[in-house]
């Protein structure tokens, strides 16, 4: 079947992915072993400015972001679904969301503050 052709291909990629950088891997993640919900704020944050910016109009922005932070859950849920190199953690799903939030929580003050003005 292709499909199992296709997981073979990409495990054969992972496989050679982590042993090429499992010094790099593994010093990071011994390092952190409270987890990377920090990363995932950061990342997930500037993808959300990067989406905030690419509208102009209040309401395509909050839409955009709500189906972003959406996007981020669906991600962190399903991982298990399709690689067995990570798994679903709660700390995480609340980086995602952190990054995504803030990014919106500054759309709203931006918007509060352009009403404010036109007032």
């Amino acid at each position: 079947m292709w499909s199992d052709t296709a997981i073979q291909w990409w495990s054969d990629i992972v496989t050679f992915a982590l042993r090429v950088n499992e010094d790099a891997t593994t010093s990071v993640m011994e390092s952190r072993p409270s987890g990377d919900a920090d990363l995932h704020a950061v990342i997930w944050g500037a993808s959300a400015v990067l989406l905030a910016y690419s509208f102009t109009k209040f309401r395509q922005r909050v839409i955009s972001l709500a189906a972003l932070l959406a996007w981020t859950i669906a991600v962190e849920i399903s991982q298990p679904l399709f690689t067995e190199l990570r798994s679903r953690q709660l700390n995480d799903l609340v980086g995602n969301a952190l990054g995504v939030g803030v990014v919106t929580a500054v759309v709203f003050l931006q918007q509060t503050k352009n009403r404010m003005s036109t007032e």
